[in-house]
């Protein structure tokens, strides 16, 4: 009975006497250099913060990241950081804990789309019998632009004679700073049974104009249907097998075009690939 009054006089004492403190009013900061960083093309958050081994003489135990996403009245992911040179960390042991993880659904709940605002993280550095804490925000920086989806035939038949057809393609595109931080949308075009790239391997630029400018004369136009609604389109042009000019002959086959797009932070768009068999 004496055991039993003790063992509960002692986890009282542990739980009274474990404060938590926000490090940013604590002459000590315990915790420094929070960063953050979101790594686009993989898809992958970063999170690391400086935690000092011992605070009063306390060892610590744990250092975890309360991961609130661009709203700080979100209910915080709570995820590890480890100083174990691994899962992104660089350095084992040398006070820096970091953690690389992917942003989706299946890993936080506070995941980031199509945003540009700020993240909001706690750092908690758990010492026995002490928490310290260190809250901090960070911008999200430029989002790179998405392509949303292609549309394009997958197979063309050339036409017989010394003739022209034209084939509309268009790529839908996304930009969270809005549609007009769109610099240009195009795609190469390569051969894949000939090893080579169309077009002198440059691209061929898609237009969101509503078809109100002349591409080549006398009149044809890109074929867009609405002007600067984030649909970019080119009626591509495929001649006929009766054309003798090698500049107006098209060539057969399977043709592999990346499509990618660029914004006026000279940031691009992950490439997103449509294969067209002409025959």
């Amino acid at each position: 009975m004496h055991t039993n009054k003790l063992n509960i006089l002692i986890l009282i004492l542990f739980f009274f006497g474990c404060t938590v403190k926000d490090s940013d009013d604590d002459s000590a900061a315990y915790i420094s250099d929070a960063q953050f960083n979101f790594h686009q093309d993989v898809n992958m958050l970063y999170v690391s913060a400086n935690v000092l081994p011992e605070a009063d003489g306390k060892i610590l135990d744990n250092v975890i990241v309360e991961w609130y996403g661009t709203k700080e009245e979100n209910d915080p992911d709570s995820l590890i950081l480890k100083d174990n040179g691994m899962n992104g960390d660089i350095i084992a042991e040398d006070d820096i804990y970091t953690l690389k993880f992917q942003n989706d659904s299946t890993v936080i709940k506070n995941t980031l789309g199509g945003d540009s605002g700020s993240v909001y993280i706690n750092i908690l550095a758990v010492y026995v019998g002490q928490t310290e804490k260190k809250s901090a925000s960070f911008k999200i920086g430029n989002i790179i632009p998405r392509i949303i989806s292609i549309s394009s035939p997958d197979t063309i038949t050339r036409p017989s004679g010394a003739t022209l057809s034209l084939h509309l393609v268009s790529a839908s595109v996304f930009d969270a700073d809005g549609l007009d931080n769109i610099k240009w949308v195009g795609f190469t075009s390569y051969h894949v049974e000939g090893d080579s790239m169309m077009n002198k391997g440059n691209y061929i630029y898609l237009y969101d104009d509503g078809s109100e400018n002349i591409i080549y004369l006398p009149d044809i136009t890109s074929g867009d249907i609405t002007s600067s609604d984030g649909t970019y389109s080119f009626k591509i042009p495929v001649f006929g097998s009766g054309n003798t000019d090698p500049e107006y002959q098209t060539k057969t086959g399977t043709f592999r075009w990346e499509f990618i797009t660029q914004d006026k932070e000279d940031e691009y768009s992950l490439p997103t690939t449509h294969e067209v068999v002409i025959q």
